[in-house]
């Protein structure tokens, strides 16, 4: 009995060592309560997200150009993340993952999108001066019933200025009524997506390779859309 001691010990020692070195997830959050988690944080419209039926409902309304977001802090740098997601009436969904901008402060890093016929992957580049500037003048072109002009090549040469650039891009039905599974991994500036069964889509970003800080979703063009089962861990660096 006094032999098998120290391999007993040594066994508890290993278990512990490995159940030790599987870290907590960043985020785990089935919506099981009546009420918003304490942690997600809505932004835009008030009312536009709630819990119905265990899932998140998020609703955009026909007036709102922009639509509502909800968002839940976190803390990491390579991520895979999970959740899923239904449209109960068709429209835009939008999930993003923030962190530190190469300008200062926090941005909006990447994004998948989901809408009638397609999912996207792209990545937001350039200063928050830039993106506010670029929304005062949109709103003085709305007010006047004009469209702001596209980008110059001189705009679009400055790495300053604020832009969405699409990393890759495939059919897809989302909008069907169904649940969908989604699943994306981001290791430094390679990201990964996959809805369902489909293939996978795969991008390369520039600015993707640094601190994360947020997840947020977004629906908009009168969406009215159900999330649920979200999951986001830290996962190791490409060797």
């Amino acid at each position: 009995m006094l032999r098998s001691l120290p391999f007993l010990l040594s066994a508890v020692l290993c278990a512990t060592t490995a159940f030790a070195a599987d870290p907590a997830p960043l985020v785990d959050e089935t919506f099981s309560s009546p009420t918003l988690p304490p942690k997600w944080q809505p932004g835009g419209r008030p009312n536009c997200f709630s819990i119905v039926d265990g899932a998140l409902r998020g609703v955009a309304q026909p007036d709102d150009a922009h639509g509502p977001s909800i968002g839940v802090p976190i803390e990491g740098h390579n991520l895979a993340v999970q959740f899923r997601v239904k449209f109960a009436q068709p429209g835009y969904f939008l999930f993003l993952i923030n962190g530190d901008s190469q300008f200062g402060g926090q941005a909006h890093l990447l994004r998948f999108a989901l809408a009638k016929d397609m999912m996207q992957l792209a990545q937001d580049r350039g200063a928050l001066a830039s993106k506010q500037e670029q929304k005062v003048a949109r709103d003085a072109a709305q007010k006047a019933g004009m469209k702001v002009p596209p980008p110059t090549q001189e705009q679009l040469a400055d790495p300053k200025f604020y832009r969405t650039e699409s990393l890759a891009r495939q059919p897809a039905k989302p909008t069907d009524g169904e649940w969908h599974k989604v699943s994306i991994e981001l290791r430094g500036n390679e990201v990964v997506a996959k809805v369902d069964d489909l293939p996978a889509m795969h991008g390369t970003g520039s600015v993707l390779d640094v601190k994360k800080s947020r997840l947020v979703f977004l629906v908009g063009n009168s969406g009215d859309v159900r999330i649920d089962d979200v999951k986001a861990s830290e996962i190791p660096a490409k060797p």
